[in-house]
């Protein structure tokens, strides 16, 4: 049965997963920044990135910004689109604790108080498919929670992450993350198809199309280090059920 997915709901995902910033989330956004804020793009001509099925997430958008001059936010869902386009034109305050934790590197932190007009003046939103995705045209990608979230065919997996690694110049840094081992979820009432998959599965997909490839887990009840939040909420209570934690992937493309 086909995912209608123009009927996904991006606030109700965005207040479910993101409204409060999670010590898993907070983790894997700290190892993201930390393999980008050393990473370089071209300096002549326009710098592009791309992060592919953004849905109602915005800070892997975020993690790109000292790479990039643009940035296409590619969604297949209608109502996310919309969602987004609304979004980064002035991002809500939901999302100052995410920019926080990527400050505490120097590549991000000389942004300041800038950054919304950085992500209005950077960001796009284009409505289109992983599957459809050009190659060899943007600098520097990311692609959060998506390749093992629209499908349960192994096949289908494999060319979105395919796909996505083959959008990007050769060289081009990418961090890549994925749900470990989950077996669907409900948005809004809506059920929506999953994949289960391990750290060797990505990088068994990965490692003959990239460069320097680090796989690393971030645990479902990562403890929550955030200094301003860290005293009411020391330990995360897990997403959800019927997943074991979340995978990064880091790497750079053939």
């Amino acid at each position: 049965m086909s995912t209608n997915w123009d009927a996904f709901e991006p606030h109700a995902y965005w207040k479910q997963n993101y409204a409060s910033l999670r010590g898993d989330d907070r983790s894997l956004l700290s190892l993201t920044r930390d393999f980008f804020g050393y990473e370089q793009t071209p300096t002549d001509g326009r710098r592009r990135g791309i992060d592919v099925g953004t849905g109602a997430n915005l800070y892997p958008v975020l993690a790109m910004l000292p790479l990039c001059d643009e940035i296409t936010l590619l969604e297949y869902g209608a109502r996310n689109c919309e969602w987004l386009s609304g979004e980064i034109q002035r991002y809500s305050p939901g999302w100052d604790p995410y920019w926080r934790t990527l400050c505490q590197h120097p590549a991000y932190s000389h942004f300041g108080y800038d950054v919304r007009r950085r992500v209005a003046r950077t960001a796009k939103v284009e409505r289109g498919s992983v599957y459809e995705l050009p190659e060899q045209r943007y600098h520097v990608g990311t692609m959060f929670f998506v390749a093992e979230s629209i499908t349960t065919d192994i096949g289908q997996f494999h060319q979105a992450i395919h796909k996505f690694v083959n959008c990007l110049v050769p060289g081009a840094p990418f961090a890549a993350a994925f749900m470990r081992n989950s077996r669907g979820y409900t948005v809004a009432g809506q059920d929506l198809p999953a994949l289960a998959v391990t750290e060797d599965q990505v990088a068994d997909c990965l490692i003959d199309r990239t460069l320097d490839l680090v796989v690393s887990t971030v645990d479902s009840r990562a403890q929550f280090t955030d200094r301003e939040n860290a005293a009411s909420m020391p330990l995360n209570k897990q997403l959800r059920s019927g997943y074991d934690g979340m995978i990064l992937a880091c790497g750079r493309s053939k």
